[in-house]
């Protein structure tokens, strides 16, 4: 029998406990909690069973997980974060992560976002810079949008290059994040707005912008036709996207993986390019993070719109 683990707070106290150690990365200690709110509710504590999947996936355990998982789903149906965890594992590709799932999972994380990169060795935004470097000068004459700008690790390396930079996301708490960021003693971003990144173009003029910025943003997108004609209109001509994906093989244009992120293939971002009236101006290719001790495969594109 278990330690029974203190409870002064109620389940709800521990359960907000168990996620801050699991966000803190100490699964065990999380999972202990976890348990012991299942022990109480007869197992039928959806949130106790994400919870529990969720750390068993960060362990590599995905049997493990997609039994918490499926468990979670039929006590909260409604849930597209549930969903999108169980289709990732269940092999099931679907057109995009649920705006839900994206919501729990990075605001979820706010606080500790950056030192989770850090921890993962994340180069995302640093890909996208090191293009700019070899094309851009640092003349603040660019109209810049950040799509799913998160805590705003763009803004302080992008500041140089823009007259206005805009920033949007659909996690109230990555945009207060994102709000403190610098750039020599002032804000990095001129406008921050919470709303998702398709509802945002379809509404703004025809060519506003002269950049987007997308670092881990597509592979939460999935497919990316939609996007591609919208950023085809907003954008300037001559206009650029720098973004990143994690690569997948020629044989599967998306691909959702059991992370719960998509990859896409060389040949599909390619394809849509062409037919959207972009060139790839340049490319570099370089692991996008470490996980569990393996390189994610990333490449970052600049990809510029014939005019």
């Amino acid at each position: 029998m278990s330690e029974k683990i203190p409870d002064p707070g109620g389940i709800d106290a521990r359960m907000a406990e168990a996620w801050r150690l699991q966000t803190d990365g100490q699964a065990e200690a999380a999972m202990a909690l976890y348990r012991a709110v299942l022990a109480e509710t007869d197992g039928r504590h959806a949130g106790a069973q994400l919870g529990l999947g969720q750390c068993h996936m960060e362990r590599g355990e995905r049997d493990l997980a997609l039994h918490h998982l499926r468990l979670a789903r039929a006590l909260a149906p409604q849930s597209g974060a549930i969903a999108h965890l169980v289709d990732s594992l269940s092999g099931t590709t679907t057109e995009r992560a649920p705006d839900d799932y994206l919501r729990w999972v990075f605001d979820g994380h706010a606080g500790s976002f950056d030192r989770h990169l850090a921890a993962l060795k994340y180069r995302g935004p640093w890909m996208i810079q090191a293009l700019a470097k070899r094309a851009w000068q640092p003349d603040a004459s660019r109209a810049i949008l950040d799509l799913g700008c998160g805590t705003g690790l763009n803004g302080p390396l992008f500041r140089p290059y823009a007259r206005g930079l805009d920033g949007i996301d659909l996690a109230p708490a990555m945009l207060q994040q994102a709000a403190k960021r610098q750039y020599n003693g002032r804000p990095a971003y001129d406008r921050l707005a919470e709303v998702e990144i398709h509802a945002f173009l379809e509404q703004v003029p025809a060519r506003v912008y002269d950049a987007m910025l997308s670092t881990d943003v597509f592979i939460y997108i999935g497919r990316l036709e939609r996007f591609f004609a919208q950023a085809a209109r907003v954008l300037s001509p001559g206009g650029e996207i720098l973004a990143t994906i994690e690569r997948g093989s020629p044989e599967e244009p998306v691909r959702l993986m059991p992370t719960g992120r998509y990859r896409q293939s060389d040949a599909y971002i390619a394809g849509l390019a062409t037919e959207h009236g972009f060139i790839i101006a340049d490319t570099l290719e370089a692991p996008l993070r470490v996980e569990q001790g393996r390189e994610e495969p990333g490449r970052a594109y600049r990809l510029v719109l014939g005019g």
